[in-house]
């Protein structure tokens, strides 16, 4: 049966009333609900195998991958060709994942390395969906309902980040994890039907492919980038407050844990206040822009930020972490929100792939290795430390921004 396509015009007042967006927020509001089944699912299909915590952990930092090794790749293919068919594409291939890890856990033929393969190329299907979900989105929005738009995203994720994990984790004791990963399959199922539904225009980045070489169009990317010195100077800013909450996060449950003596339940409230923070943003993030300037609002989203670790820095009870990770929560989807859409709206729109996928890396390249820095410091020095440590990176980035063109930003 053919799909109907809707296509989305700027008659629409809001983002809610846009069926083409409503299709794709909706369905990658499924999708991602339900992958925290298979999130969860899969350390502990690891840990069966090999009962072996380096064998987990090399998991994760296969998470990593596709992020800071191939952005730049997966941006040009998002520039190159129809983003509806990358769409389609990138959750038909964690579709057929699913089937093959769900088909090799029935038949007990799994092995280390085909879990290791497998979860690389859903990862990588994972970041190449982002990415043209996000390059996405000026096609079927207005310029003006753009921070709408990324503020309702943000919205899902940090509701879905607060429910996502008890749902799953109440399904998997109802269901096998070989079982509960038949719900992840649905979900994406549901979100490569909705896909359907939506005319997405082709962009001027199709006509040109045969017309430059691959290194040329990253280039073509990197120029754009770095050209946009507003949009530069954020980039650079965020890797560094990534840094900075890398350092936090590494060793926050530790020292809840080992210092202050908490409890699981405490260990969920206080990372569930973050994301209450990244909602709390999000609702808020459209409204902000009637009495601050857009560059405003991102020095004071560091100023939260700032606030935050001051509390997680002199921390001597729960209640003080608390409020500090909802303040960086709220700060971190605060910047997280205004960044994307001065990204969508800077950048023109074949080019959108490349420059998402070049600030992507670069925003994330150094989180693994600050993980891995805070954990060799936390066996060194005062665990408090690391806290000032983010602290007085905060600090210089609200100074720099604050003498940055970043300042005039509408």
């Amino acid at each position: 049966m053919e799909l109907k396509e809707v296509e989305s015009s700027p008659k629409y007042q809001s983002v809610w009333r846009n069926p083409g967006f409503m299709f794709l927020w909706s369905g990658n509001a499924i999708a991602t609900f339900t992958f925290y089944i298979f999130t969860i699912s899969l350390p502990l299909i690891i840990y069966d195998l090999t009962h072996s915590p380096l064998a987990m952990s090399s998991m994760r930092a296969i998470e990593f991958i596709p992020n800071i090794a191939l952005a730049v790749f997966i941006g040009v293919l998002v520039d190159r060709y129809h983003r509806k068919k990358i769409l389609m594409l990138s959750v038909f291939a964690q579709i057929l994942v699913l089937c093959a890890l769900i088909f090799l856990l029935y038949t007990s033929t799994i092995q280390l390395w085909l879990i290791y393969a497998l979860g690389f190329i859903l990862y990588t299907s994972s970041y190449m969906f982002g990415n043209a979900f996000h390059s996405t989105i000026p096609n079927l929005v207005p310029e003006k309902q753009l921070t709408e738009a990324n503020s309702s995203i943000t919205l899902a994720s940090s509701t879905i980040e607060i429910i996502g994990p008890a749902f799953a984790g109440m399904l998997l004791l109802s269901f096998s994890y070989t079982n509960g990963l038949f719900f992840t399959m649905i979900g994406f199922l549901i979100l490569f039907i909705f896909i359907g539904f939506v005319k997405i225009p082709s962009h001027q980045g199709m006509k040109k492919k045969q017309e430059s070489t691959f290194v040329n169009e990253i280039k073509e990317g990197w120029i754009s980038l770095r050209e946009n010195k507003d949009l530069w100077v954020l980039t650079i800013v965020i890797l560094l407050a990534n840094i900075a909450r890398a350092f936090t996060l590494a060793v926050l449950i530790f020292y809840s844990v080992d210092i202050l003596q908490l409890t699981e339940a405490q260990i969920g409230i206080i990372l569930g206040s973050s994301a209450i923070g990244g909602i709390i943003a999000a609702s808020i993030a459209k409204k902000s822009l009637h009495y601050f300037k857009r560059g405003i609002i991102m020095i004071l989203a560091l100023f939260i930020d700032l606030i935050g670790y001051i509390l997680l820095v002199f921390s001597f009870t729960w209640i003080l972490i608390i409020i500090g990770m909802f303040l960086i929560g709220f700060g971190g989807a605060t910047m997280g929100i205004h960044y994307s859409t001065l990204r969508q709206s800077t950048t023109p729109n074949h080019l959108l792939g490349r420059v998402a996928g070049t600030s992507s890396m670069l925003m994330k390249l150094a989180v693994p290795f600050s993980f891995l820095i805070s954990g060799i410091l936390a066996e060194i020095i005062d665990i408090n430390y690391i806290f000032l440590i983010s602290l007085v990176i905060t600090i210089i980035l609200i100074l720099y921004l604050s003498r940055s063109s970043v300042v005039k930003i509408d």
